[in-house]
């Protein structure tokens, strides 16, 4: 929040009380510019055309009145807010995480607005990615062992890691809430999510959010990335996955640490694989670590919560806009 408030007033003072812009912002150095948004300034330029450009924005409703659905509400909309800068603080909120308040100083509007643009602009990023889903989990085909990356050729028929992570939540209002979103583990309320990496690193599949009580196993049955799995698709996962049912009904193999159970050491072998496991993990965790430098995510308030999954979900399809994570180590391989 601190580094919010700084950054907010930094901006107040470069720009001398005038409000800040995408014209303003664009012309800034290319680092910059991916810090303030998650995204580089080419790639904020394909976002906007492919959630449908000016004629998306035109035809976007800011205010819904669900008794005349087809008819726009009547409201005072600022010219000088253009379609640009509505994606521009909508990404700044969610890679930032500025509040409302913080947002409607910097761009000279009221917090009001800057509330019913940011939910319709990433209700409009949803489903504009959400056909995308399932082509996101990339194929056993598409992904073949001559294109693998060196940690992960010993892997056959590899498909996806994956791993959960979880978003802290506000304390619910509801009693029963506060006991099913809280996880012993994180010793807070949180909100889970199984989330998928394929060979390069990139987001594959992310879940809807399930509460914080729920346990791996039941994540995994519960996510729907079953529905999406092939007979012989190789999974690798941490200990904690304890879903070798599961993926044997499925006829998926199933590539995990060994557990040392009541033995002393590993056997050599053991030790080999545990390793060969740990190395090729580690992008899921850079994955994954990718989606929580969105800051929005560190804390989400109770109105936030019922559009969580949208933004999770936007949030990883924007990070796969970023290079592959693997891509310097293969290239180094070749």
């Amino acid at each position: 929040m601190l580094v919010c408030i700084n950054v907010t007033f930094g901006f107040l003072q470069e720009q001398g009380g005038r409000p800040i812009s995408y014209e303003m912002v664009s012309k800034k150095p290319e680092k910059e510019f991916r810090r303030l948004t998650g995204l580089s300034k080419h790639n904020f330029l394909v976002v906007y055309k492919f959630v449908g450009g000016d004629n998306m924005f035109d035809q976007m409703k800011y205010q819904y009145n669900s008794r005349t659905p087809n008819r726009r509400k009547k409201q005072k909309r600022p010219d000088r807010l253009t379609h640009h800068d509505r994606l521009l603080l909508t990404l700044m909120r969610l890679r930032r995480g500025f509040s409302i308040e913080d947002l409607a100083l910097l761009f000279h509007v009221s917090s009001a607005l800057i509330g019913d643009i940011f939910y319709a602009v990433v209700n409009l990023l949803y489903h504009q990615f959400l056909p995308l889903r399932e082509r996101m989990f990339t194929t056993r085909a598409a992904q073949p062992t001559s294109v693998l990356p060196t940690c992960l050729k010993s892997f056959k028929n590899f498909r996806a890691t994956i791993d959960t992570t979880e978003v802290k939540i506000q304390v619910p209002y509801n009693y029963k809430q506060q006991g099913n979103t809280y996880s012993k583990y994180k010793s807070a309320n949180v909100v889970n999510y199984l989330v998928a990496c394929n060979c390069w690193g990139a987001v594959s599949f992310i879940s809807p959010g399930y509460e914080g009580s729920i346990s791996d196993v039941e994540l995994f049955r519960v996510s729907g990335i079953c529905d999406l799995l092939h007979p012989d698709d190789v999974l690798l996962v941490d200990r904690g996955f304890t879903i070798k049912e599961q993926t044997d009904a499925l006829r998926v193999k199933l590539v995990r640490p060994a557990f040392l159970g009541d033995r002393d050491v590993f056997s050599q072998e053991e030790n080999l694989m545990n390793s060969k496991i740990s190395a090729a993990r580690i992008h899921i965790e850079r994955c994954i670590r990718k989606l929580k430098c969105f800051h929005i995510l560190k804390r989400m308030t109770n109105n936030m919560i019922p559009m969580l999954d949208q933004i999770v979900f936007v949030i990883a399809c924007l990070v796969n806009f970023d290079p592959p994570n693997i891509q310097a180590l293969q290239e180094r391989d070749m």
